[in-house]
């Protein structure tokens, strides 16, 4: 009914929607400009008069959430110490747009969110459609790459801190379960050709206290850390233990158990302390690869179940013993090298005997190999496919948000970033002038406790248009 009367004037039920989206948008635009005019003037005349001199105003725009805010703010000459001159924007320093540039954190947040799931194209398509601003593939890019700065050098602090001792996580657990691997992902521009292979490893690591059932035969990590980046073993290996001291009392663990598939850069970064275990998907699937003969593969998987490895090692060098085919040989002989390599960790953490302390209450211990899923879900599912390709330094900042996201923690991408805080009792203040300014009719009428119909903020000047035809059906 509502579509055919609507219809009969000419406007669909779609277009009405989206007339009166871009025109609430339009007013918010208008309002946010009046705001921060006024606010700058409150600066301006708060200001220390003897520090900053006032050398007129400029020009700017700020990307929202309801579109582009054009506004003009004073600039200030300040002398510093040395004699040196320099420029200032009070009201951009109380806004902290140095941190993602001209872009409010509501729409950072945004792209944030979008471009782990999106790639840049489809994430700048998806929020131009959704917001009332548009935005290219290329802002995104340079929004997530600022954030993504941010991000590393938070990392950077939160290492030095823990290198001094200053970082203790407040949680306290007996065991902590930790799993670590590596996916390549494909280079692309200079990074590729300094690369052998055009690809790259991305780095990924996990630690937590336990499983906890959320429903028949399904489990959840819930206080899970997930690190992510291209850095070598060392320095990777550096931010994975301030991660985890961010979050835990490494003081009052009494067993550090790591499961991983034997790679050399993780046994490197691997704590002293730590007990090993080999990945069971990693330690089955060598199996299946290296050895040919069906039943042999049956016979060593048998052994490995029933944790027989004396056995398992004596079976190997016999079978590859009887062997003819080089290739065959070579396989076997490289399987047997990678349990050697492992040897210690071919059994996994249950059948060595540990007295483990009562898990925490709620949680659960059980058999470790959640890396794969993680590998897909952090790094892969995005990265990985659709025939993409990524720089060294564009690749690691998406690394660093996507492992955000997977700890539970990709608010504070641009949370933790400063953000304006305006005090109360200003805006409040700012808000009356501004409502004030658009002059309400001198009569109220009777009954009502507000104007039927006021002046707003956006509706000044020439009416015409969409927004005429728009008045006139909200009945103005």
């Amino acid at each position: 009914m509502m579509k055919t009367m609507i219809t009969e004037t000419g406007v669909t039920f779609k277009e009405l929607e989206k007339n009166i989206y871009s025109w609430v948008c339009q007013i918010g635009c208008e309002f946010t400009k009046e705001f921060l005019e006024r606010y700058d003037r409150m600066l301006m005349q708060e200001r220390d008069r003897k520090k900053y001199r006032h050398k007129g105003t400029r020009q700017t725009t700020i990307k929202t959430v309801y579109g582009e805010v054009t506004y003009r703010r004073a600039v200030y000459e300040v002398t510093e110490e040395d004699g040196c001159r320099k420029y200032v924007y009070l009201l951009d320093e109380a806004l902290q747009l140095d941190n993602v540039g001209l872009i409010s954190t509501n729409m950072a947040e945004l792209l944030v969110k979008g471009i782990t799931e999106l790639s840049y194209r489809e994430c700048a398509a998806k929020v131009s459609e959704m917001t009332g601003q548009t935005i290219s593939a290329t802002g995104v890019w340079n929004v997530i790459q600022a954030l993504g700065e941010k991000v590393c050098e938070e990392e950077a602090q939160l290492v030095e801190e823990h290198k001094k001792g200053h970082i203790r996580g407040e949680k306290e657990v007996p065991v902590l379960f930790e799993e670590a691997d590596g996916v390549y992902v494909r280079l692309q521009g200079k990074d590729r050709k300094r690369s052998r292979q055009g690809k790259a490893e991305v780095k990924v690591g996990i630690a937590y206290d336990g499983w906890k059932q959320t429903g028949k035969g399904r489990y959840e990590l819930p206080d899970k850390v997930v690190v992510a980046g291209f850095e070598g073993a060392k320095k990777f290996h550096e931010y994975r233990e301030a991660a985890i001291a961010e979050k835990y009392n490494l003081d009052e663990v009494n067993e550090r158990i790591l499961n991983a598939d034997g790679a050399s850069w993780i046994r490197k970064v691997k704590d002293k302390s730590t007990r090993f275990q080999l990945d069971p998907f990693h330690r089955n699937k060598a199996v299946r690869e290296k050895i040919h003969d069906t039943k042999a593969a049956g016979d060593i998987m048998g052994l490995l179940e029933e944790e027989k490895t004396g056995e398992l090692f004596d079976y190997l060098e016999a079978y590859t013993n009887s062997l003819s085919e080089d290739r065959e040989i070579e396989d076997a002989k490289e399987l047997l090298r990678y349990y050697r390599a492992n040897e210690t960790g071919l059994l996994p953490y249950q059948s060595r005997g540990l007295k483990l302390p009562e898990h925490p209450e709620g949680l659960e211990y059980r058999n470790m190999g959640t890396m794969e899923n993680h590998v897909w879900s952090v790094i892969a599912r995005r990265m990985k496919h659709n025939h993409t390709s990524w720089s060294r330094r564009g690749g690691n900042h998406l690394v660093k948000i996507l492992a955000k996201k997977c700890s539970g923690k990709l608010h504070e991408v641009t949370e933790k970033l400063k953000r304006p805080v305006f005090e109360e009792e200003k805006v409040e203040e700012l808000y009356g002038e501004i409502l004030m300014s658009a002059k309400a009719p001198k009569k109220d009428g009777k009954g009502y406790e507000y104007p039927v119909i006021g002046h707003m903020v956006g509706l000044e000047g020439k009416i015409c248009g969409n927004r005429k035809k728009l008045l006139r059906m909200a009945g103005f």
